[in-house]
């Protein structure tokens, strides 16, 4: 027993003394390094309140987008699983929708559901995010700038810089799927890869699916990049049947997933919702602070249509950057070799720009230009309606390009030193758009739906019916749509990415002219919420239903819904029918 003792210590000894392979050791190092920085950035820019998965009351308080990405999850979550494996139908019911057209994150909410027998009943994963967000911005960031200097202090600020990246940071908590900026990082690191010929096969296969299941305008982000880095291994190698064997796998891996995530569950016209050239991006972008997101910067004018999907403001510390970046690239990096690069790079930027412009683009409130697209063009452009977005790759190579300059052509230290006092100095500006999006402390939610008539109607029903469904606010519907899922009914209403809206529509108003002929389901809430709507239900329904008043809603109930024999009285709230 003591010489096998011995000998196992002599093992353990041999395994923690042995020296890694170089390259094994950077990853490890560099990854140690992206979890660590990223999650104490986590911490430093939103507070830990967010990463504790029983804590839901912030979501349902905030509301608006993030509570339909919170929604999206709740009720998948309580869905069978079926094929598409993104399927839900109790919501919009019953045409349903997918986990993917709420914004849900099927990259976490898919694990999440297999997890599902073992969580809390309430639980969230958006703080999660966030958190993997930052973390894969600072991970990303180091991993590619490990391309251009083994300087640990270097890799760890420069990596910073780009955590604080104010398109990112202004998504978050608010477009929480909308805030995996590390996949266009991803995509900018393996352009530099391609360049250097070390990139694996694997890699764009890989990214695409993972971006697949995350937000499908990352993907469309991607594709401009990938195309690049396609060009350039064409290029050098020629071979023209990798190329094509790449765009097979990479279209056969998204049309795959696309299928079992449920994208595919939409017909074209629902995908279609218009307004392009209404989201979009205006040239003073980058040096926009509109919303008073900078201390420094004054807001700069705009016009209607540019709010929010474009914003794109660089931050003071990058705008210091920037032009000393330039001086010194044209001053001392050699071009020769690049040009290929930077001219693709450049073009693809120019696309870019003008989609992120649209039709309709301006400078300040000057309008530039104005013309129409009408047809199948109109059609296909408003499935990326938020145009403004795709400013964000542009964004991403010039964060990308003013550091790498700057740690090229400064010399150790005084590029530490410059880097960090741009770090310091944009955390500082963008103190006004980081304020509110920390959560410090736990939140208390109150619900509208607790009196004991709304838990007898719930306990009584296994449907619950919106009339009129077009024009709800979202306040109302997102909250009657997690009462109606915390009691297990289905909601014929729903918020969604993309949805069968003038279906749900027309349905709502073939029930209303079925509940008028005297034709009702007798496990159905039938709830108006529209004044004009509600007083027509009380002269046409009167006679024919149950109708009660109670919290500003008028719900209507069959004769024989066994609400009637609940353990209730109903006098307070309803009226029974006058025949």
């Amino acid at each position: 027993m003591v010489e096998f003792l011995k000998a196992q210590q002599v093992r353990l000894h041999d395994l923690f003394t042995r020296k890694l392979n170089p390259n094994l050791a950077r990853i490890c190092a560099n990854l140690f390094l992206g979890i660590l920085f990223g999650f104490i950035w986590f911490l430093l820019l939103y507070g830990r309140e967010t990463l504790f998965p029983t804590h839901v009351n912030w979501i349902y308080i905030r509301g608006g987008d993030v509570l339909q990405h919170q929604l999206g999850w709740e009720w998948f979550r309580q869905e069978p699983w079926r094929f598409p494996l993104g399927r839900i139908e109790a919501y919009g019911f019953p045409f349903g929708t997918s986990v993917a057209f709420m914004d849900a994150i099927p990259l976490f909410a898919f694990p999440f559901k297999l997890l599902s027998p073992w969580l809390s009943a309430n639980f969230q994963y958006l703080g999660l995010w966030e958190m993997t967000s930052v973390i894969g911005q600072m991970t990303v960031g180091i991993f590619l700038l490990q391309e251009f200097t083994r300087s640990n202090p270097l890799k760890i600020i420069g990596a910073s810089l780009l955590v604080l990246s104010p398109p990112m940071i202004f998504r978050a908590f608010y477009h929480n799927s909308l805030t995996a900026h590390w996949i266009l990082l991803a995509g900018i690191w393996f352009l530099i890869l391609e360049h250097r010929h070390r990139l694996r096969w694997w890699a764009w296969p890989t990214l695409f699916a993972v971006t697949m299941l995350v937000h499908l305008y990352l993907l469309a982000m991607l594709l401009p990049i990938w195309a690049v880095s396609l060009f350039l291994y064409y290029r050098r190698e020629k071979k023209a049947l990798f190329v094509f064997l790449e765009i097979a796998l990479v279209i056969g891996c998204m049309g795959l997933l696309g299928y079992a995530i449920g994208y595919f569950g939409l017909p074209a016209d629902d995908l279609i919702q218009g307004s392009f050239g209404n989201y979009s991006w205006n040239l003073n972008g980058l040096i926009n602070p509109f919303g008073n997101a900078s201390i420094f910067v004054h807001e700069l004018t705009l016009n209607s249509t540019n709010l929010g999907e474009g914003f794109s403001y660089l931050g003071l510390g990058f705008i210091l950057i920037l032009p000393v970046a330039i001086v010194l690239f044209l001053k001392k990096e050699n071009l020769h070799g690049k040009m290929h690069l930077i001219i693709s790079i450049g073009l693809i930027s120019l696309f870019y720009c003008l989609f992120a412009l649209s039709n309709k683009a301006y400078f300040n409130t000057q309008l530039l230009w104005d013309f129409p697209i009408t047809g199948f063009p109109a059609k296909l452009l408003s499935a990326f309606r938020s145009s403004g977005r795709f400013i964000w790759p542009v964004f991403y190579f010039i964060a990308v390009f003013g550091v790498v300059s700057i740690v090229r052509n400064v010399p150790y230290p005084r590029a530490e030193y410059f880097l960090l006092f741009a770090l310091f100095l944009q955390l500082a500006d963008l103190q006004p758009l980081l304020t509110p999006r920390k959560i410090t402390e736990p939140s208390q939610f109150q619900s509208q739906f607790e009196s004991d008539f709304w838990q007898a109607a719930a306990d009584a029903n296994d449907h619950l019916v919106l009339i009129p469904t077009d024009e709800v606010p979202s306040h109302t519907g997102q909250h009657l749509a997690l009462f109606a899922r915390q009691n297990h009914l289905t909601f014929n209403w729903g918020y969604f990415a993309r949805g069968p809206y003038r279906t749900i529509e027309k349905y709502a108003n073939a029930i209303f002219d079925g509940l008028v002929a005297g034709k009702t389901d007798a496990s159905t809430i039938y709830l108006f919420w529209e004044p004009e709507k509600k007083e027509l239900a009380r002269k046409q329904l009167s006679s024919s239903m149950l109708l009660c008043d109670v919290d500003g809603y008028l719900a209507a109930f069959a004769p024989d819904n066994p609400i009637t024999r609940a353990d209730i009285d109903l006098a307070p709230y309803c009226k029974a029918p006058t025949n």
